[in-house]
């Protein structure tokens, strides 16, 4: 997929004048920029704006990023990764590996919950017994498998014992401690309504899914925030988000703006856009579970038809990389494949192999129809407008949907699609590979329709390497994951398309934030509100 595009391609997939939206969407900005128009009075403490609520503030059954990174400033745990995805202590102190299958973890010392308990060890075993518990019912239940057994050591220590190695372990102990009375079932309803953590943020209010409140935790291991109180708004519309922006009433939006509309708000003089190389990974996601797209050729096919370089350049600004994997390519487990690339020559053989003829000639009836659905974001809707338009030359016809967040994601989970393009938001731990892509995965009612394989790919083959990465060494890992990368190069069950950059625009309102690679809110931790 880093084949250059050809120059005309560029122009017809980018007509050079811009839509009739666009042309107001731009009008609006420069009257408000014009204008100088802003509140008076912002709202007190930092306003942060998202594009759709979080489905949970309960780590253990958070699916969406909203959820699970809204849910770590509440209640983060034992660890987290810095921007190069390397495990880092949060609520742990320290961690060693005592031996191949018992990891130790040492808390910080003093650490305390937001109701005034203490976090200690006890909360730690009895976080992670409950979420390996069936009763519970957490979607993440199936990757604590490999846990044996958690023992307390003392107050602040405590011990993983493995039923075999398993490397990505680290991973997935940074799940959220709760205290231990509300681990169980019986306290579902009250960490989803009133969460209790140890993190640098408390919750305050939840009055709707539109807007959420934090206040700083005065315990917070780090020192208390110098934030004084953090606002989530939900805006759905990104027009609406940049004009919130302009006029001061929004201090913070973390990819959730288009990069087309950047420059204007680069000018304002209350606002500056920070960027750095993001691990998120888009992608074009297919049903493999019937009709044509069934076919590995048809999916090889519509591959070969997509040039993801024109959409990186003009759409993304170059804020992107053209991906050929999931894992980016600064990944240690990243390796470069053939993949399919860009050769629009090579889909009509492919198709016509498949059974599916072009029935009239070039310009005709297409020799394939399919459903493609994608969020309202205008973003993403231009990114399927211009797939549909690639797509269309090769005779692949699209109808594009665009659906409220919520009812999109929740289609995709049920396998009510036939393509979708969806943004994994970080991309850190390779055995997300597993997650994405292991037959074991595939969403379904035994695990609560939260399996990550959404186009239900069944491949035995790649089953077994996935499998025996999670017991390899780090340079055996590194060969594993190559021969994976290869076979799903193969099995095409996504079709790769880049790797964005992470964009924080922020007000002048808010000091010292640096967005972080993986698009996490934690640096709101560290960050400075500036009263006038």
């Amino acid at each position: 997929m880093d084949v250059p595009p050809d120059i005309h391609l560029v122009t017809d997939a980018m007509p050079p004048l811009p839509s009739r939206a666009a042309r107001v969407f731009f009008i609006a900005l420069a009257l408000v920029l014009d204008s100088g128009c802003r509140d008076p009075a912002p709202p007190a403490g930092i306003t942060v704006l998202l594009e759709a609520p979080p489905d949970s503030l309960d780590d253990r059954f958070a699916l969406t990023a909203h959820g699970q990174r809204l849910a770590q400033l509440v209640s983060p745990g034992l660890l987290t990764f810095d921007d190069s995805s390397r495990p880092v202590p949060q609520l742990a102190e320290s961690f060693r590996e005592v031996s191949p299958t018992v990891m130790e973890f040492v808390l910080r010392p003093g650490l305390t919950f937001h109701d005034g308990s203490a976090l200690t060890a006890e909360d730690v075993k009895a976080t992670f017994d409950a979420l390996r518990d069936p009763k519970l019912g957490s979607p993440k239940r199936e990757r604590y498998e490999p846990v044996e057994r958690v023992e307390v050591v003392d107050a602040r220590t405590v011990r993983f014992h493995l039923k075999r190695p398993y490397a990505p372990l680290l991973a997935e102990l940074s799940a959220a401690i709760l205290p231990s009375e509300r681990v169980g079932p019986g306290g579902i309803e009250a960490q989803g309504t009133h969460p209790v953590g140890a993190g640098p943020f408390r919750f305050e209010s939840w009055p709707d899914e539109e807007h959420l409140t934090l206040v700083p935790f005065e315990g917070w291991h780090g020192g208390r925030p110098a934030v004084s109180r953090l606002t989530f708004r939900v805006v759905r519309d990104e027009t609406t988000r940049v004009l919130e922006l302009l006029k001061g009433r929004a201090d913070l939006v973390v990819n959730n703006v288009s990069p087309a509309v950047l420059p204007a708000l680069r000018k304002s003089p209350h606002l500056r856009v920070v960027t750095k190389p993001g691990t998120g990974f888009t992608y074009l996601g297919i049903n493999l579970r019937e009709g044509p797209l069934a076919d590995v050729r048809v999916r090889q096919a519509l591959c070969h038809l997509i040039d993801v370089r024109p959409l990186v350049e003009h759409k993304l600004h170059g804020l992107a990389e053209p991906a050929s994997s999931m894992l980016p390519r600064e990944h240690w487990a990243f390796t470069q494949t053939p993949g399919c690339g860009y050769a629009p020559e090579e889909a009509a053989p492919l198709l016509d192999a498949a059974g599916y003829p072009d029935p009239d000639g070039p310009g005709g009836q297409p020799r394939l129809s399919f459903t493609f659905k994608t969020s309202t974001d205008r973003f993403r809707r231009a990114v399927a407008l211009v797939l549909k338009e690639q797509l269309a030359k090769g005779g692949i016809a699209v109808e594009v949907r665009a659906l409220e967040f919520g009812t999109f994601f929740e289609d995709v989970r049920r396998g009510r699609f036939e393509l979708f393009t969806l943004k994994w938001a970080a991309v850190m731990e390779p055995d997300l590979l597993r997650g994405a892509f292991h037959s074991a995965n595939i969403p379904g009612p035994e695990n609560h329709w939260g399996g990550f394989n959404r186009g239900a790919l069944k491949d035995p083959k790649l089953d077994r390497v996935l499998e025996a990465a999670t017991q390899a060494s780090r340079e055996e890992r590194k060969t594993l994951y190559a021969e994976a990368q290869r076979e799903l190069d193969a099995d095409m069950p996504v079709i790769p398309l880049w790797h964005e950059a992470s964009v924080a625009v922020v007000s002048s309102r808010l000091a010292d934030f640096e967005p972080s690679a993986h698009g996490l809110l934690l640096p709101l931790a560290k960050a400075r509100e500036v009263t006038p």
